[in-house]
């Protein structure tokens, strides 16, 4: 143990090879991301999206914010974050799924084309 490393003061370093893991992983789930963007799965879509988001968001919070050598109260206020953004998910999208479709912005999605808005008539004076 060097004199800096004395007493835990200075944490252990890392070599470069884990972060360029990190790095390539985080490139190859950019490339995904931008596949299935180009890619029409329907109502699957905005579930991979946010699984992709939440993946690449872990790994950079875990190696380059260095929550993965931290201690158990950064960890813990880590995952009551995640918990309460889960949350807070769930209401929006639970919200939505319980709405009348004619209350939802321009009438919802017509069936059989996703995409494509309900157009309305046009307002009489």
């Amino acid at each position: 143990m060097s004199a800096q490393n004395k007493g835990g003061a200075h944490p252990e370093a890392h070599g470069i090879g884990r972060y360029a893991i990190v790095y390539a992983a985080l490139l190859v789930f950019t490339a995904v991301t931008v596949v299935t963007g180009k890619i029409d799965l329907g109502a699957a879509n905005i579930f991979i999206a946010m699984a992709i988001a939440t993946t690449k968001a872990t790994l950079v919070v875990l190696f380059f914010m260095h929550l993965w050598d931290g201690g158990g109260v950064n960890r813990l206020v880590f995952v009551v974050s995640v918990l309460f953004l889960v949350v807070l998910i769930v209401g929006v999208f639970g919200d939505l799924l319980t709405r009348l479709p004619i209350t939802l912005p321009h009438g919802g999605p017509i069936e059989g084309q996703p995409g494509m808005a309900v157009p309305h008539p046009p307002a009489q004076h």
